[in-house]
């Protein structure tokens, strides 16, 4: 692979391909920092990465849509506000995206201080939005697609 500049757009634009593996990158908001969602897709699976976003816009959907494996930020609570909300979605909106994206499984990464030991309450906010598979993702951890 070599280093690609990507332009920030609100469409999924396609990065990268080589035989079987693709990948397509999207703008997303955090904040006033340049940030992007990754969908790579090889062997006929999609494996989508959120990246630091508060979840505005559709952009994430769209690039997320039908993904076998959805990997979101999960760095803020439900109800956070000020500057922790504009850069990060709150679990809330991690589950709608999920479900409007339709994606097969969902895993939570990037947990922070401030959402460890809030499982319950996370898992809660996101079952009221999206029914399929969830985890908590800790280090090291695995999630083979079948």
């Amino acid at each position: 692979m070599q280093p690609h500049n990507v332009v920030a757009s609100s469409t999924p634009v396609a990065v990268f391909h080589s035989g079987d593996l693709s990948a397509s990158a999207v703008r997303v908001i955090h904040g006033p920092v340049p940030a992007l969602a990754w969908r790579v897709e090889i062997g006929g699976k999609v494996i989508v990465f959120s990246g630091d976003t508060n979840g505005e816009g559709e952009g994430l959907i769209r690039l997320a849509k039908n993904a076998d494996l959805f990997i979101a930020h999960n760095a803020v609570p439900e109800g956070v506000v000020g500057i922790e909300r504009r850069l990060h979605m709150p679990p809330s909106v991690i589950g709608q995206i999920a479900e409007d994206a339709n994606v097969k499984r969902l895993v939570l990464s990037h947990r922070m201080l401030r959402t460890l030991g809030k499982e319950d309450q996370t898992q809660s906010e996101i079952r009221k939005r999206y029914s399929g598979p969830l985890a908590f993702a800790n280090d090291l951890d695995c999630f083979p697609l079948r």
